[in-house]
């Protein structure tokens, strides 16, 4: 074991990823950072139990420090000897993390998920290329897995025309008021609530506004019949790789019954903009307000949560039309303590960064996920976590009637 890496920001992401590289990633060394120097230590602690709980040996060395993240010289002198980093702060903050990495020639990778960002650290192709290193943005579940299952569908059709993507985490137990669980920060999620959403449609890029194109989507037990609706960030560079090959990309956000009404009434009544306004003499944002009243109110921390996603492909194999679909229902893991949201996260960035350093990422420069990540090579690495991924073949040469499926299901 001799590879090191260096995650910064400890919150529920970051610390899943810790515990997945040093129990899948021949870790050295991992280096925890944080702004919350006690964040980063508590995350340690919690791997280093889970690891003894689990007889892993040997134990990595796990490292704390202080993350300045408004300084970028600070950030290069931290990650300097590391061969990998994740970039799991606020999203924002990303490019000033993977500009460290150009500049210490260290390979990167993110959780991403807004795209404006992720075209900011693209940008950096031909400084990441001279140093060498390669930088891969949004590596969480979505944008990341269902991306990479979407280019496992692709390859495996020999005509791939239509990518449709579901992806949500949800409580296990819905409550009032929103019948939603926060599982990460709000403020991501209700940034991709609005404005536009970028899809293919008819083989080009177009823009869609968030929070249209409702429908019902039905999934196995425990779930049953969700909402869905466009949502943006997740589908990330995908619609511009894509262009002129596939006719349809397109990514939604599934909900439980309901919620889609509730986030539209607190849209239309301008209590999610960011526009800031004048309340008696001050000036507010209704969107941050909203957030620091609401967020605390479904935290719900003892609740369990669920992710689930679909991932569906539909074209051509052996001469008849096929459509290729991936699914994954995943649980909070009451061994570990992990969130179904932090296990698909987290452990996605750290399958990642295990594969740069093994040599199966050959990519060098900054590159978009879908172009750099081999496909199949992920799903082993997936598979080795728990995270279960169910995948189904269907002929639609006869979808009017009964239709003929071939299941297998990856462990």
């Amino acid at each position: 074991m001799n590879y090191r890496y260096a995650i910064l920001g400890t919150g529920r992401k970051g610390t899943a990823a810790a515990y997945d590289l040093a129990k899948y990633g021949e870790a050295e060394t991992i280096l925890l950072a944080d702004a919350d120097v006690q964040a980063a230590l508590n995350a340690s602690r919690k791997v280093l139990s889970l690891l003894r709980k689990e007889k892993v040996h040997p134990l990595p060395k796990l490292q704390t420090a202080s993350l300045k993240i408004e300084n970028p010289a600070s950030v290069s002198r931290l990650i300097r000897s590391y061969r990998m980093v994740l970039s799991a702060v606020p999203y924002h903050l990303n490019p000033i993390v993977a500009q460290a990495a150009v500049q210490t020639r260290t390979n990167y990778c993110d959780l991403g998920g807004h795209i404006d960002t992720t075209r900011k650290i693209l940008k950096l192709n031909s400084q990441a290329l001279k140093a060498g290193v390669v930088l891969i943005p949004d590596c969480g579940v979505a944008p990341g897995m269902v991306n990479t299952l979407a280019v496992c569908g692709i390859e495996h059709l020999d005509l791939c025309r239509e990518v449709r993507i579901y992806c949500g985490g949800l409580p296990q137990k819905p409550r009032p008021p929103m019948g939603y669980k926060f599982v990460f920060s709000s403020d991501g999620p209700l940034a991709n609530y609005f404005g536009k959403a970028y899809v293919l449609r008819r083989g080009k890029v177009a823009e869609v506004p968030a929070l249209t194109e409702y429908e019902v989507v039905e999934f196995p037990e425990p779930l049953g019949r969700c909402e869905a609706f466009v949502t943006g960030g997740a589908a990330s560079t995908a619609p511009w790789t894509f262009q002129n090959r596939l006719q349809t990309y397109e990514y939604k956000t599934v909900c439980y019954l309901g919620r889609y009404e509730k986030i539209q009434m607190l849209k239309d009544l301008g209590l999610l903009d960011d526009h800031p306004v004048t309340v008696n003499g001050t000036r507010v944002i209704p969107r941050k307000l909203f957030i620091q009243l609401a967020e605390k109110k479904p935290d719900f921390p003892e609740d369990r949560d669920i992710m689930v996603l679909r991932v569906a492909c539909r074209g051509s194999k052996h001469g008849k039309p096929t459509e290729l679909a991936y699914e994954s229902i995943d649980f909070h893991d009451e061994f570990t303590g992990f969130s179904a949201m932090e296990r698909t996260t987290g452990f996605s960035a750290a399958a990642v960064m295990y594969m740069v350093l093994k040599g199966r990422v050959r990519s060098k420069g900054a590159v978009p996920l879908e172009k750099s990540i081999p496909a199949r090579p992920f799903m082993d690495e997936i598979r080795k976590r728990g995270i279960k991924i169910t995948e189904t073949i269907r002929d639609l040469s006869h979808r009017n009637r009964t239709k003929t499926a071939e299941k297998t299901t990856v462990q």
